[in-house]
């Protein structure tokens, strides 16, 4: 805090490069033309043998010069990506609420500000140098509806180093702590929602690294699409929600609920919030007894919605 306080006087006084020599923006230009360089490019091809190398690397060095001016600010796409460079350990924990209700209904507008009306929601990120005692924490958490896990699609093809100093493939990885997760006994009885995330860096990405790379998808054999709109990034999207499906399926024996979203792309995730508070009202309507009878069928994966 106050190393924060200090640094916001030097800024109200605009002295910052009495502080913070100037060297980054002098090593910009220079930056900015290693990076243009066709054998720096053929080499950031193969990005997804460098185990150390963030994935939006590209997104900050295409525009060096820029972040490195003083005249800067960082919009809200820029701060999405720089979340996903930060380098920390163990667990990360976050508490939020989301209104329940669509603005256009009649409670919305008799109480805009209800806080019955809210689900409550805790974001818990566990970094890849945290994982091994990761699930701990689980069992301090109660009363909880549904467990959203969220994976990306992107990680089939890239590395971390664990603490034994050997690489792991990072979609493994994933599915090795969704599947502890699963087998927890305090979320046995509890409904589960898988959100499949960077769909887009997936589908820029499929074409010229294939799935197989990944062990656990080495039988993956894309058929011949129904439709000229289905792509291979598609086929692909629907076999990885199919793994972890079966897995889930006869971990639980129950059906996952599966959502395909673009982190970066905002609609996606007021879709996928959506879509999980429906599924908490099929779950609540499921479990009553006037409503005993209602369809399974709503539990499956829409391939239309991609859920």
């Amino acid at each position: 805090m106050q190393f924060a306080d200090w640094l916001l006087e030097i800024v109200a006084l605009g002295d910052l490069d009495a502080f913070f020599p100037a060297a980054t923006r002098e090593y910009a230009p220079i930056v900015q033309e290693l990076w243009k360089d066709a054998a720096i490019q053929a080499t950031h091809k193969r990005n997804n043998e460098f185990h150390f190398l963030p994935d939006v690397a590209s997104y900050f060095l295409d525009r060096v010069v820029e972040v490195s001016s003083n005249e800067y600010e960082p919009t809200e796409t820029d701060i999405l990506y720089a979340e996903g460079i930060n380098q920390w350990n163990g667990l990360s924990l976050l508490e939020f609420s989301l209104d329940d209700r669509y603005t256009f209904t009649e409670s919305y507008v008799d109480k805009p500000d209800d806080p019955s009306m809210q689900t409550k929601y805790q974001l818990i990120r566990i970094n890849s140098k945290g994982l091994n005692g990761g699930l701990r924490c689980l069992e301090m958490l109660e009363e909880v509806r549904a467990i959203i896990f969220c994976i990306s699609l992107a990680d089939y093809d890239q590395m971390w180093v664990q603490s034994s100093g050997e690489p792991c493939n990072k979609m493994i990885t994933s599915r090795d702590m969704f599947e502890d997760l699963i087998k927890h006994p305090s979320f046995q009885d509890t409904t589960c929602v898988l959100l499949l995330n960077k769909y887009d860096t997936f589908e820029a990405k499929i074409n010229r690294v294939l799935q197989t790379v990944c062990d656990w998808f080495a039988d993956f054999s894309p058929v011949k699409p129904h439709h000229m709109h289905q792509s291979l990034a598609c086929h692909a999207y629907y076999y990885i929600a199919l793994k972890f499906k079966d897995l889930y399926s006869n971990i639980a024996n129950r059906k996952l609920f599966v959502f395909q979203t673009k982190a970066l792309e905002r609609k996606t995730v007021d879709d996928a919030f959506r879509y999980i508070r429906e599924v908490l009202r099929w779950d609540d309507v499921k479990n009553s007894d006037a409503f005993c009878s209602v369809d399974e069928s709503l539990c499956s994966m829409d391939m239309s919605s991609s859920s």
